[in-house]
């Protein structure tokens, strides 16, 4: 703030001083004149007088506006704005962010009802705070309040329509919530306004592909890789597809790639869980159980592949093995 005044100090000086040197210029230049004719008639004088003083007065309000200017410059370029005439007043906003960051440090806790109460009172201490409400939609979609979550997504969207961000947040929700036109509408939004975005693209990706548009699908994961090639969450997304295509050897080669990336012994469960479907496709049933073992063991809860495993099992005892394709369960990806 030290900064914005000094430069209004320095352009209301250079104003005066601009306009006292003006001041003096028209002075001299009418006196001068008043000398310099002062032989021939009054009227002549006062004629030739009034030019200079004339020529003089415009130089000034050219030095004038220059002054004005230098100093609107300076204090556009120390960061000043101005306060706007509507809205929450600056303690409001302050008081706003404060319980926002409390709210957060809750959840970072797993306090979520502690949480949403301090996310809620932030809603309404700055209604218009955009960030207040995405957090708050956040914290009610784990507690399950998934319609209430929906409305504040949509809230902070009217707020900052075309905010990438809230598009992504808004149209998973969507798209969990089976409102696959809204997501679908929210990730298309996303990628027009964040090309560059590999999120938006993931988004976008993942509606087709429940809207059974598998091809569509693998390409915007592959646009989403190309920006960002380590990210997991593509990657799995990526081998799925494959899997879903038809495709387990390339499902297998993806889920290898994505393998490399974690410690021994390491691997998510629901990445050994598409490992153990591909090798299914396969005709590997040995492999698959050992997927489907690992997965267990380390902690995944799924009724499907609890009763797939079991099914195995009972096939290789009896040693009539049976090759089957079927789709990842909702639970095992989510997990």
């Amino acid at each position: 703030m030290g900064t914005t005044e000094d430069g209004a100090i320095r352009g209301s000086r250079a104003f005066r001083g601009g306009w006292a040197r003006a001041s003096t210029s028209t002075e001299s230049v009418v006196s001068a004149a008043l000398k310099t004719y002062g032989s021939v008639s009054i009227q002549k004088s006062n004629r030739t007088a009034c030019r200079a003083a004339q020529a003089a007065g415009s130089m000034a309000r050219v030095f004038i506006t220059a002054a004005c200017g230098i100093a609107a410059a300076l204090v556009a370029g120390s960061g000043c704005r101005l306060i706007p005439r509507s809205g929450p007043v600056p303690q409001e906003v302050a008081d706003a962010r404060r319980l926002c960051n409390e709210g957060l440090s809750a959840a970072d806790r797993k306090d979520l009802l502690r949480a949403e109460g301090l996310l809620e009172q932030a809603v309404k201490n700055c209604p218009t705070d955009v960030d207040a409400r995405r957090h708050y939609a956040d914290v009610l979609w784990q507690r399950g309040e998934r319609m209430a979550a929906v409305t504040q997504i949509a809230e902070a969207l009217r707020l900052s329509p075309g905010d990438t961000s809230l598009c992504i947040d808004g149209g998973r929700m969507y798209m969990e919530l089976g409102l696959l036109d809204d997501a679908d509408r929210l990730s298309r939004e996303a990628v027009r306004a964040a090309p560059r975005s590999d999120k938006a693209w993931r988004l976008h990706g993942q509606v087709v592909l429940a809207r059974g548009r598998p091809e569509e699908a693998l390409a915007d994961f592959h646009r989403a890789m190309a920006i960002a090639p380590d990210d997991r969450d593509i990657i799995l997304d990526t081998a799925e597809v494959y899997r879903r295509l038809g495709r387990p050897q390339r499902a297998l080669a993806t889920l290898a790639i994505l393998g490399e990336t974690y410690a021994p012994n390491q691997t998510p469960p629901q990445v050994l869980v598409l490992e153990g479907m591909a090798q299914e496709a396969l005709d590997r049933p040995t492999d698959a159980i050992e997927s489907y073992r690992h997965a267990v063991a380390r902690g995944l809860q799924s009724q499907d592949i609890a009763t797939r495993l079991a099914k195995l099992q009972h096939e290789a005892a009896e040693g009539h093995p049976q090759t089957t394709v079927a789709e990842a369960p909702a639970d095992v990806l989510r997990q």
